[in-house]
C-alpha cells in the first residue's frame, strides 16, 4: 500500500535531507521522535489535519542542524499544539522569528533565541541551548547570568556545531569566532553553574582544552570533543561513570589515550577523521561497545582483536548505514576490501575463519592490458607468457575480452606475529586482454578494478584517438593503481610522448616503456617493470583464510566454463568450509577480484557461477558482433540465439547469457524480443515536443564515461515513449511527464529536457538511477546545472548555466543572482524549486521564514560585435554617444570585461541579447572570435529580428561570388588545422578539437548567415552617419520597446 506521505507530487525519491526511514518508523509505531523540518515540510505539503492526524503519537521534534547548517529564520507554528502527546521541541537547526511559547513542551534552541525569547520563555521549559562562532555577545552574557541565577535545569549544551565535512581548522576557527576571549574566560563559570547536563558536545571551537568542570558531572551520558585538539587528554574524562557516547573525532590523534580503557560502560566511540592506520589496541579493551565509528582515517588493517567485542553490532565507514564501495578507505589492505565493504559481520567472519582453519598469503594480482584496436595488446600478452612466440601478421584482433594466466616463483613480503619476512611463493597473473574496438569500451568499464595493474598499449601511429580515453578511464576507474605505457615500436619508431605533463595529470602514471615485438628489442625491461609493479601492489602477502586458498586451486582446476551454485558450495565444504554464509563471503570475494562471476543478487544468475569470465564475456560480445544483429539496429530474438550460441558450452544458458547481457547493460527486453542500444540508429527520430516551460537540466563531466545514457536506456526501458530511443539518446514518459535525455559525449554532458503538467516525478526517476551510474563510478566528478530563466535566457538556445551549488549557496544568504548573459538579478529559489520533486527537498527549508529580496528594475541593452581597430571601432564610439539618449545600456566588451574574464562568455552574452548591432567589414568575417559571436547570435531564434548590421565597404556581401570567398576562407583554415594537428599526439590537443569544430560551423553557416544578411535594407556607415544614426535610433527603441 501506498504510505500516505506519498503523493502526485510527492515520490519515494524526495528525502534528500531528512530520513523517509524515520517517518516509516513513526508511521508503524516503532519510533516517536521526527525531525521538526520534516514535520513543518509535510503539513505544506498535506496540510496540517491530514499530517498531525497520521503523526499524532510524536512526542520529540528533533534538531535540523546536520540538514540546516545556516539557521534559517523560521516562524514555529501554533498547531505543533494540536499533536496530543508532544512534550519535547528542538529548534535548533534554525532561528526562530516566532515562538509559542504557551506550548507545554521543552525547548531546543540557540542562544540568540534564548535571549530573543526571555520575556515569554520559561526556564524550565529549555531543554538544550547551542552556542556558536556568530552568537551574540548579548546573548553569552545572558546566558551566563540566567545558568548562574540558578534557574536553568539544561539537559544538553553545545558548543561550536557537529558538521561532516572536513577536519577543523583551528586558524579558521579564531578568525570566525567574534567572542574567543569571552569564551577561553567563561566556559568554565557557564559549565559550573550546569552540572546536570547529560549532553555535552565542543566541536570546532578554538578551547584546545577539555574545562575541568566537566568533571564534576556525574549524570553525563554523551561528550563530544570534536576538533578541539588539546594538547593532553585527562586521564578524569575516561572516569565518567555515566558516561555511555565519547566523540573524539577530528583530533589529528594517531594513537588513544591508554586511560580509555577505563571507560568500560562506553556503547558508542566516535574516532573519525583521526590518522589512525590500525585501530588503536586500547578500543579492544571496551567491552560494552556496541558502535565504534571510523570514517575517514586512514586505516590499513582492522585487527583479528575485533573479535573480542562481543557486543559491536555496527563498525561504521560511511555518512550513512549503507557500506558501498567508495565508503572503505583506499589505504585498506587488512581484511582485504572486498571483505570490509560488506560489513561488520563479513568481516568477523573472516577472522573465524582463518582462526579456524589457518593462514595463508594472497599471491595472485590482475593485470589489464588495454588501448586502441591493433596496437598490439595480444602480441605483448603472448610475448609476456611465452618471450618466443612469434608474431603471426594475420592473427585476429580481440574479441571482447580474453583472460590467461601467467605464473612465476616469487618471494613476497608478509606480516604476522613475528613480524615481516618473506615467503616464497608460485605468483600467479590474471592476464587480462581487453578488445579495443569502440563498441566494447563502455562494458569493459565493468571490468577495470582497483588493486590491479594496468598496461596502456600505444605504437606509433598519429591517429590513436583512444589514448586519451583509456588514461581518463584509468584514472576515473582502477583507484590509483599502476599505469605502465608501453609503447610498440612497429616501424622502429614511437610516438613521442609528453611524460612529464602525463605524470603531472594522471599521478597512478609509473613509468613507459619502448619496445619491438617483432624483434623482442626493449621486451625484457618491460616485462620486468610489470613484475615489480604486480608484486608490489598493496594486498601482495594479505593473509587470507586457508580454507580460501583451497577452494581457489580447485577452482583453478576445473576445466568446466561454469558450475552451479549447488556444485560452488560443495566444492567449499569439501575444502573445509562449514557456514553457508562464508561460503558466499567467499564467492563475492572471487567475483569482486574478476576471479570469477557469481551475481548473489539476481534470481537467475545466483544459480550459476562463471568459472572462466571470458566464457560470458565473449558470449555477450558476440551478441553485438553478429551481423544480423548489427545489420537489424540492435533488435534479436530468441530465435536468433541458437544461431549465435550454437556451441556446446552455450546449450542450456541462453537464458542466463541474455541477463548477463542486462546485467553489463547490454540490452533489454521489449515484447519478447531484445534490444541492444549501442547498436541502435545513430539518427534521432523526429518526434513532437512541445518547448513551452521545459524543465532543463544538464550534467557536464570533467571526464564521462562512456554508455551513460545506454545504461539509463536499460534501467529504465519500460518508460520509453514507443520508439523514441537512439543510440545517443531517448524519450521517456511517466504519467503527466515526459523526458528527452541525449548524451553529448565528445563535450563531456548530457542533456535533460522535461515537459508536463508536473514531470518531477520523472526527473526523481531519473535522478535515481543516474545517481547508482555515478556510484559505479568512484572518482567521476561533475556539474549539475540548470538554465538562467530570465527572458533573454528563455528566448536563447544557449542560456546561461547555473550549478546548483551556486543556486543553492545564493539561495541560503537570500541574496539574487546575476545572468551571466542578460546580467540580470534573479530570484534563485523558484529554479531550485522546479527542480524539486516535493517541498521536503532543501527548496523548501530554504524559503521557509525567507523575506523575499526586492524588486530590480532591468535595464534593456543593446549589445555591440564588432573587430576592434579601424574604422568599426570608431563607428561602435559614434553609435554608442547616439545612443545615450536612450534608455539602454550599450555594452561592448572594452567596457565590460575586466582582466581574466571569460571572453567565451562575454561572446555568448552578446549573441544571447535581445538587440545586437554589428560592424560588418572583412577583418570581422576572418576573425575567429567576431565569428563566434556571428555564429552564436545567427543560432538563436529571430536572427532577423534582433540583429542590426553596419556593412563596411570591404565586407563584399552582397554578391553570392563574394560570399563564397569566405567558405573558402574557413576551408582553408579547417584544414590548415586539422594537418597541424596531425603532427602532434593526442595528449596534446586540450582545446584544439573545440577551435576545429568551431571552424566546420563557420564554414557550414556563414553563406546562409551573409545571404540574410545581404537581403536586408542595410546602410553603409556613411549613410548612418549623415542621418546621425537615425534609422537605427528608431529601429532599436521599437525593438526594446523604450522611449
Amino acid at each position: 500500500m501506498t504510505p500516505w506521505w506519498h503523493s502526485p507530487n510527492a515520490s519515494d525519491g524526495i528525502f534528500g535531507f531528512w530520513s523517509e526511514a524515520d517517518l516509516q518508523a513513526v508511521d508503524e509505531g516503532r519510533s516517536d521522535s521526527l525531525a521538526l523540518g520534516l514535520l513543518l515540510a509535510l503539513a505544506e505539503i498535506h496540510g496540517v489535519p491530514k499530517t498531525v492526524s497520521h503523526l499524532s503519537q510524536v512526542r520529540v521534534l528533533t534538531s535540523d542542524e546536520i540538514a540546516m547548517p545556516d539557521r534559517q529564520p523560521i516562524a514555529i507554528p501554533d498547531w505543533l499544539g494540536e499533536l496530543p502527546h508532544l512534550t519535547q521541541v528542538d529548534a535548533r537547526g534554525y532561528s526562530p522569528t516566532s515562538l509559542p511559547v504557551e506550548l507545554p513542551v521543552r525547548w531546543g534552541l540557540d542562544a540568540d533565541s534564548v535571549l530573543r525569547f526571555a520575556r515569554g520563555i520559561d526556564a524550565a521549559s529549555l531543554e538544550a541551548v547551542d552556542i556558536s562562532e556568530d552568537t551574540s555577545a548579548a546573548a553569552l552574557h545572558h546566558l551566563l547570568a540566567f545558568a548562574e541565577g540558578g534557574e536553568l535545569a539544561l539537559s544538553s549544551l553545545e558548543v561550536g556545531q557537529v558538521v561532516w565535512g572536513d577536519r577543523p581548522d583551528h586558524e579558521q576557527q579564531l578568525s570566525h569566532w567574534e567572542h574567543v576571549p569571552w569564551l577561553e574566560a567563561n566556559i568554565d563559570r557557564l559549565l559550573a553553574a550546569l552540572p546536570g547536563l547529560r549532553k555535552l558536545s565542543f566541536f570546532g571551537c578554538p578551547l584546545r582544552r577539555v574545562p575541568e568542570p566537566v568533571r564534576a558531572m556525574s549524570g553525563l551520558t554523551d561528550l563530544t570533543l570534536g576538533g578541539l585538539w588539546p594538547e593532553s587528554w585527562p586521564d578524569w574524562i575516561f572516569d565518567l561513570r555515566s558516561l555511555r557516547s565519547l566523540d573524539l573525532s577530528f583530533n589529528r590523534m594517531t594513537d588513544l589515550p591508554t586511560a580509555l580503557s577505563q571507560a568500560r560502560s562506553l556503547t558508542s566511540l566516535n574516532i573519525q577523521g583521526n590518522d589512525f592506520t590500525r585501530i588503536p589496541d586500547v578500543v579492544w579493551d571496551l567491552s560494552s561497545l556496541i558502535e565504534l565509528i571510523v570514517r575517514r582515517c586512514p586505516l590499513e588493517e582492522i585487527s583479528s582483536q575485533i573479535l573480542r567485542l562481543d557486543n559491536l553490532a555496527r563498525l561504521v565507514f560511511a555518512y550513512d548505514d549503507q557500506q558501498h564501495h567508495d565508503s572503505i578507505p583506499d589505504t585498506l589492505v587488512v581484511p582485504p576490501p572486498e571483505v570490509a565493504r560488506q560489513g561488520l559481520e563479513a568481516i568477523k567472519s573472516y577472522w573465524l575463519q582463518e582462526k579456524q582453519a589457518g593462514v595463508d598469503y594472497l599471491a595472485e594480482a590482475k593485470l589489464l592490458i588495454i588501448g586502441e584496436a591493433g596496437a598490439g595488446k595480444t602480441s605483448l600478452t603472448k610475448k609476456i607468457l611465452d618471450p618466443t612466440y612469434r608474431l603471426d601478421a594475420a592473427e585476429d584482433s580481440t574479441e571482447g575480452i580474453d583472460v590467461r594466466a601467467w605464473q612465476f616463483p616469487s618471494a613476497i613480503r608478509v606480516r604476522d606475529h613475528d613480524g615481516e619476512r618473506l615467503l616464497q611463493r608460485d605468483f600467479r597473473v590474471n592476464v587480462w586482454d581487453f578488445g579495443g574496438q569502440e563498441i566494447y569500451h563502455a562494458t569493459h568499464q565493468f571490468f577495470l578494478t582497483k588493486r590491479s595493474v594496468y598496461v596502456l598499449v600505444c605504437d606509433e601511429r598519429k591517429e590513436d584517438t583512444d589514448f586519451q580515453y583509456w588514461l581518463d578511464v584509468v584514472n576515473l576507474l582502477s583507484g590509483g593503481s599502476p599505469l605502465i605505457i608501453v609503447q610498440n615500436r612497429k616501424q622502429g619508431r614511437a610516438q613521442a610522448l609528453n611524460v612529464a605533463s602525463l605524470r603531472q595529470a594522471y599521478g597512478n602514471l609509473c613509468g613507459t616503456v619502448s619496445l619491438n615485438l617483432a624483434d623482442n628489442d626493449g621486451l625484457e625491461e618491460a616485462v620486468g617493470r610489470i613484475r615489480k609493479e604486480v608484486e608490489s601492489l598493496p594486498h601482495i602477502g594479505t593473509s587470507l583464510p586457508k580454507t580460501w586458498r583451497d577452494v581457489r586451486v580447485a577452482l583453478e582446476a576445473d576445466e568446466r566454463d561454469y558450475i552451479s551454485d549447488e556444485e560452488f558450495f560443495r566444492i567449499c565444504r569439501a575444502n573445509g568450509f562449514t557456514r553457508d554464509d562464508d561460503i558466499r563471503q567467499l564467492g563475492g570475494f572471487l567475483h569482486d577480484l574478476g576471479i570469477c562471476l557469481f551475481f548473489q543478487d539476481d534470481p537467475l544468475l545466483r544459480k550459476t557461477v562463471i568459472l572462466k569470465p571470458e566464457w560470458g564475456t565473449s558470449a555477450v560480445y558476440r551478441v553485438l558482433d553478429d551481423d544480423r544483429v548489427i545489420d537489424n539496429l540492435g533488435v534479436f530474438g530468441p530465435g536468433d540465439l541458437p544461431r549465435i550460441w550454437h556451441e556446446r558450452t552455450f546449450a542450456g544458458m541462453h537464458a542466463e547469457l541474455v541477463q548477463l547481457m542486462v546485467k553489463f547493460a547490454l540490452c533489454f527486453p521489449v515484447e519478447h524480443r531484445y534490444v541492444a542500444p549501442q547498436l541502435l540508429s545513430p539518427e534521432q527520430p523526429e518526434h513532437d515536443w512541445d518547448d513551452t516551460g521545459n524543465l532543463v537540466l544538464r550534467y557536464e563531466y570533467d571526464v564521462m564515461p562512456k554508455g551513460i545514457v545506454r545504461r539509463l536506456i536499460v534501467a529504465l526501458h519500460d518508460l520509453i515513449d514507443g520508439s523514441l530511443v537512439w543510440r545517443t539518446g531517448v524519450v521517456l514518459t511517466h504519467e503527466s511527464g515526459r523526458a528527452e535525455i541525449i548524451e553529448e559525449y565528445h563535450r563531456r554532458r548530457l542533456r535533460i529536457r522535461l515537459m508536463g503538467d508536473d514531470p518531477r516525478v520523472l526527473l526523481a526517476m531519473i535522478n535515481r538511477e543516474l545517481g547508482l551510474i555515478h556510484r559505479s563510478f568512484p572518482e567521476i566528478r561533475f556539474a549539475k546545472l540548470r538554465p538562467c530563466h530570465c527572458d533573454v535566457c528563455r528566448a536563447s538556445a544557449e542560456p546561461a548555466m547555473f550549478t546548483i551549488g551556486e543556486l543553492e549557496d545564493f539561495a541560503h544568504t537570500g541574496d539574487r543572482i546575476q545572468c551571466r548573459v542578460s546580467r540580470a538579478l534573479l530570484d534563485p529559489v523558484p529554479m531550485l524549486a522546479e527542480l524539486s520533486t516535493d517541498p521536503v527537498r532543501r527548496t523548501a527549508a530554504l524559503t521557509v521564514g525567507r523575506p523575499a529580496p526586492p524588486p530590480v528594475r532591468e535595464t534593456p541593452e543593446v549589445f555591440v560585435s564588432y573587430k576592434w581597430g579601424g574604422e568599426a571601432e570608431a563607428i561602435v564610439d559614434d553609435v554608442q554617444a547616439r545612443l545615450t539618449e536612450l534608455d539602454v545600456t550599450v555594452v561592448r566588451d572594452k567596457t565590460e570585461m575586466s582582466y581574466r574574464d571569460s571572453i567565451r562568455d562575454f561572446m555568448r552574452r552578446i549573441g544571447a541579447g535581445k538587440a545586437v548591432v554589428v560592424v560588418l567589414d572583412k577583418a570581422y568575417l576572418e576573425s575567429e572570435n567576431c565569428m563566434f559571436e556571428l555564429t552564436t547570435i545567427a543560432a538563436r531564434p529571430e536572427f532577423a529580428d534582433r540583429v542590426f548590421p553596419i556593412v563596411m565597404a570591404d565586407a563584399e556581401i552582397f554578391q553570392p561570388l563574394s560570399r563564397l570567398k569566405y567558405v573558402a576562407y574557413w576551408e582553408r583554415r579547417k584544414a590548415e588545422l586539422e594537418e597541424a594537428m596531425r603532427g602532434v599526439g593526442q595528449e596534446n590537443l586540450h582545446g584544439i578539437r573545440e577551435a576545429l569544430d568551431l571552424y566546420e560551423n563557420i564554414r557550414n553557416t556563414i553563406a546562409g548567415i551573409l545571404d540574410v544578411l545581404g537581403d536586408m535594407n542595410t546602410l553603409t556607415p556613411d549613410m548612418h552617419r549623415g542621418k546621425d544614426f537615425d534609422h537605427l535610433h528608431r529601429a532599436l527603441r521599437t525593438r526594446l520597446d523604450v522611449d
